[in-house]
């Protein structure tokens, strides 16, 4: 992988995959600051990705959105091409959980 475009192909791939129903919000001055890059929802269950590459960290705003997420019960994760891998087992796990 050379960037964070190359992540997030590969996040999309797992999210369809796992038939999460997922949207990307757009990145503009219009919306609210911080949004994850994805949002998912499957049987009710709320799901928000922020994608890095490197060693890029979310911002504060990006932190604080996942938090909120997670204080509603919903999963709120920081993926980067090091942590591919265990969302992809965290997915799989949620099917089993879920059949």
């Amino acid at each position: 992988m050379k960037n964070e475009k190359d992540v997030k192909r590969e996040v999309k791939k797992l999210l369809d995959k796992h038939r999460w129903f997922w949207w990307m919000p757009p990145a503009n001055g219009f919306g609210k600051v911080g949004v994850a890059d994805f949002n998912a929802i499957r049987g009710g269950v709320f799901l928000a990705i922020e994608t890095k590459f490197g060693k890029n960290k979310p911002t504060v705003h990006q932190s604080a959105f996942l938090t909120s997420i997670q204080a509603e019960d919903g999963f709120g994760f920081v993926v980067n091409e090091d942590r591919l891998e265990w969302l992809k087992q965290w997915m799989e796990a949620f099917d089993r959980a879920t059949v």
